[in-house]
Formats: C-alpha cells, sequence, structure tokens
C-alpha cells in the first residue's frame, strides 16, 4: 500500500496527504466540539502543553531519520549511475586510442546504451529488468574478454578493457537491485501513525476554546504535511514522480559515433 502511494503521480501523491490529515484534523475539532461528545471530551481538560511536547519530538526523530535513508538511497542511485557512465565512456576512450577491435566494441557500447536509456530505464520504475539489456551486456562482457590487441606488451590494456567492462556489469547490477528495492514500509508507517498521534496530542490540549485549536492543528498539519510530502517524492530513486535521470548514460550516444 505504502509502494502504491509512492509511486503516485506529485498531485495525487500529494493530494492524499492533504485529504488524510486535514480530515483528520476537521475531524478532532468537530469531535472536541460536537454536540455528541462535547461533555464527555471536555472530561478530559487538563492536559498540559508537556503532554504534545512529549509526542512531537518523536516524529521529528522519526521524520528526520526516514528523511535520511531517503537522501541517501537517491545519493547512491546518482553515483551508480555515474559510475556506469563514467566506465562506459573508459572502455570506449580505452579503444579509441588504441589497435583493439574499434567497431566491434563501440557498436556494442551504443546497443547496451540505446537498450538501458530507451527500455529499461521505464522497465525499473515497476522494479524489472529488460532481457534486452541483459543480452547487450553479456555481449560487451565477451566481446571484451575476446578482444586482443596486436603488441605483445598489451597484456595490461587487455585486462584494464575486460575491468571496466566487468565495472559496467556491476554498477548496472546495483542500479536494479536499488529499482527493485520498496519503500521502507515500517518507518513511513512509523512517521503517518505519529503524524496522528501529533495530532490528537495538540487537540488535547486545546480543548478551552475552538479558535487556538483550529490554528494549532491547522499550522502543525501544513508543516508535517510539506515535510513528509517532500520525503515521499524522492523515496524511490527509479519510480515516479520523481526518478534519477539517465542522462550521464545517454550522453554517451553522443561521444561514441554510429558504425
Amino acid at each position: 500500500m505504502i509502494d502504491t502511494w509512492l509511486s503516485l503521480p506529485i498531485l495525487e501523491l500529494v493530494s492524499i496527504l492533504i485529504a488524510l490529515y486535514f480530515f483528520i484534523a476537521a475531524a478532532l475539532v468537530l469531535i472536541t466540539y460536537g454536540s455528541f461528545s462535547r461533555n464527555y471530551i471536555q472530561s478530559f481538560k487538563g492536559i498540559t502543553a508537556s503532554f504534545s511536547s512529549s509526542v512531537i519530538p518523536l516524529l521529528g526523530f522519526m521524520i528526520g531519520f526516514l528523511a535520511s535513508n531517503v537522501w541517501d538511497s537517491n545519493r547512491k542511485a546518482t553515483e551508480v549511475v555515474r559510475i556506469e557512465a563514467a566506465s562506459l565512456t573508459s572502455l570506449y576512450g580505452i579503444i579509441a586510442v588504441s589497435d583493439l577491435p574499434y567497431e566491434e566494441i563501440s557498436s556494442a557500447i551504443r546497443d547496451y546504451v540505446s537498450v538501458v536509456v530507451l527500455k529499461e530505464w521505464e522497465m525499473m520504475q515497476h522494479g524489472e529488468a529488460a532481457p534486452e539489456a541483459e543480452i547487450a551486456q553479456d555481449r560487451l562482457l565477451q566481446i571484451a574478454a575476446r578482444a586482443q590487441s596486436g603488441k605483445e606488451s598489451s597484456s595490461g590494456l587487455n585486462r584494464l578493457l575486460l575491468d571496466f567492462a566487468l565495472k559496467i556489469s556491476d554498477a548496472r547490477a546495483q542500479r536494479l537491485k536499488m529499482s527493485a528495492h520498496s519503500a521502507e514500509n515500517l518507518k513511513w508507517i512509523s512517521v503517518l501513525f505519529l503524524t496522528f498521534v501529533g495530532q490528537v496530542s495538540i487537540a488535547a490540549v486545546h480543548l478551552d476554546r475552538a479558535r487556538p485549536q483550529i490554528a494549532a492543528l491547522t499550522m502543525f498539519t501544513i508543516a508535517v504535511v510539506v515535510v513528509i510530502a517532500l520525503i515521499a517524492i524522492y523515496d524511490l530513486p527509479f519510480t515516479p514522480p520523481l526518478t534519477v535521470s539517465p542522462a550521464p548514460i545517454t550522453r554517451i550516444l553522443s561521444i561514441v559515433p554510429e558504425g
């Protein structure tokens, strides 16, 4: 359920969050001052502000913990894409300045990049890999493994070529692993539940007059919705609404000329 909500378009994701917590805020006001429950709720008068201050820090701690994980996940995803792109660039650089089989390897690089950008990136939104990308990757590895230079002293160059091909494969594996990783459901549930508890605690310390309660709930709800929405938008790095860009890998197509 959390994964489904996080993968929604930005407008729908934020709208659900706003509707949920402002509905809860309105319900708390109605329960507190409604004719059917007013007398019972008023019997809880006397709860001090320290009660609210004991709950809000817990919410802040959990939000900070969740946000840290989200930012770190996005940073790692961006770094993995850059490593993959840098390895592809280095692989092309080696064949461009050596007598290794240029046409065969450059064609394999272009095929791999094209499949990754045009097919696999979209499939990663659902945590899946493109079979065509797997085939292109295997072809690139096979070509790099059997490529031989005509120079006797170029064994190190051949080894370097294979090393970069393996780095590409490893970076792709990490990228796919991160795209298949689901949201931190338990942490999200904790944050969403503590937000509700925070609203209840604020309502509980404003049982004397409706206007202060409405003002406090409104300010708290706006603040927490903005923060939670921002974290939610960035939670899954390869899933909409915002995804890590394939631009570093796409630029390889402008570097490697068509055969």
